[in-house]
């Protein structure tokens, strides 16, 4: 009778032969049945990029009900080496071993067996990452060690160029990889159940919720963000935002990710920036004003719309004291679309790409003007000319108090008495208040031209 676990392992191992990924390469040893031999590629954008990391795979007799082990033999300052990791990848039966080698890679910037975040150990991680490209670590008996060489050497190579692919829904993905694994063996036909649940697992209220709600963002898209999911980690969301109208942010393309703790909703999501912008910290949660007044029936879709709301208040942005920094906010802003972050795997690169030729494609607002300044006339001068701006601000300070008294909230809404005219999230004046400052500009000029001529 076959072995149950040795079937599917080499089911696992046939998978991956025929669709290699650019993240990770591994391979099964002719000596043990129960061990395969390989390397992780260290996460873009961060002090581990370019980096190659030899791991050891060793399948228990219980898998795939028992985690397999992966012990790391190069030292990456991330995972402890010759011993097992202790990185939580979320386990269960219907887990494959792609999804697991995704997510170690996705956990390193967060050093699971090691606590100190200072920047000296960034630096030395850095410097391990340089030191794990330039040889291969020697390791176990001659069989091994050529094996090691070998991928190491294949790992070496460029990474190909990323190509656009257009959205497709969560549903749409399943559907497509439960029929190419119907095509590939007819031994498979037996797991299609297996399959479907390994991207589409609704097995508990948690996986659930969040699968209702990226379905129903997916039936309802916005045109202020735009979500994937990701097929080796579903509690956690790739997304980009647009910056907010009327702000220095306006028409930026802010990435990030969506983070679900085993609370939610219970306890609020997590947003993580990726995009230089200026106001939000990258590449850590997020401090937002509302996280405080979550309810569980909030809704990933409130809580991005509330971020984009909250960027014009600089939460915690390193570019906040000084507030001629709103052209730097804006050269962000412009720089945002140029081009999408580099950030972990190869295959969230393809995800993140994604999504900003989605943003690119869908926008519908006219091209970015840029920016001047007053530096240029040698005053020092930081000054943003942006009309938008100016009107608004002109307009307040000129005309705002006057209309407030004489039409109470009518223009400026409940937000009047603190912003003048317009509200409190920087929106544009509406067009009655355009016509009524060109009317009163109208006069203003007729009888200082009257005034003048009698003079």
């Amino acid at each position: 009778m076959e072995n149950p676990v040795m079937k599917r392992i080499l089911e696992e191992y046939d998978k991956i032969e025929s669709n290699p990924s650019d993240d990770f390469m591994f391979r099964k040893l002719d000596w043990d049945s129960y061990e395969w031999q390989g390397a992780l590629r260290g996460p873009s954008g961060t002090e581990f990029e370019g980096g190659i990391y030899h791991v050891l795979l060793q399948f228990p007799i219980e898998y795939p009900w028992k985690e397999p082990a992966f012990i790391f033999l190069t030292e990456n300052g991330s995972f402890s080496i010759e011993t097992k990791t202790n990185a939580r990848l979320n386990w269960d039966p219907s887990r494959r071993l792609r999804q697991a080698f995704l997510q170690l890679i996705d956990l390193m910037p967060d050093c699971p067996d090691f606590e100190s975040d200072s920047i000296e150990h960034k630096e030395k991680r850095r410097d391990l990452a340089r030191k794990s490209r330039a040889a291969a670590r020697e390791y176990g008996n001659g069989e091994r060690r050529k094996l090691i060489n070998k991928i190491h050497q294949h790992m070496l190579r460029d990474v190909p160029q990323l190509q656009q692919t257009r959205n497709t829904s969560l549903t749409q993905r399943c559907e497509e990889e439960v029929v190419l694994d119907r095509v590939r063996s007819t031994q498979m036909e037996s797991d299609r159940s297996v399959i479907v649940e390994d991207k589409c697992n609704i097995k508990n209220s948690l996986e659930k919720r969040i699968l209702e709600e990226y379905n129903e963002i997916e039936s309802n898209p916005s045109y202020d963000f735009t979500c994937l999911t990701q097929s080796w980690n579903k509690y956690e969301w790739q997304y980009a935002i647009r910056g907010p109208c009327e702000t220095e942010f306006e028409d930026g393309i802010y990435h990030g990710m969506v983070q679900f703790s085993v609370g939610y909703p219970s306890m609020p999501p997590s947003i993580v920036f990726l995009t230089e912008n200026g106001c939000f910290k990258i590449q850590t949660s997020a401090s937002l004003k509302r996280l405080p007044y979550w309810q569980p029936s909030c809704s990933v879709r409130n809580f991005l719309v509330a971020v984009i709301e909250e960027m014009p208040s600089y939460s915690n942005g390193d570019l906040v004291p000084v507030e001629n920094n709103r052209e730097a906010r804006r050269r962000l802003a412009i720089n945002s679309r140029a081009e999408a972050p580099k950030y972990g795997s190869v295959e969230r690169q393809k995800l993140i790409a994604e999504i900003h030729e989605h943003l690119l494609i869908k926008t519908s607002v006219p091209e970015l003007s840029p920016v001047t300044s007053q530096a240029s006339n040698g005053t020092g001068g930081g000054l943003v000319f942006n009309i938008n701006f100016i009107f608004r601000d002109a307009f307040n300070v000129i005309f705002g108090n006057t209309l407030k008294s004489i039409c109470g909230n009518a223009f400026g809404g409940s937000n009047a008495d603190n912003v003048g005219v317009s509200n409190s999230m920087n929106e544009a004046p509406n067009p009655m208040i355009r016509i009524l400052f060109s009317v009163l500009m109208f006069f203003f000029i007729i009888l200082f031209g009257f005034w003048s001529y009698k003079k």
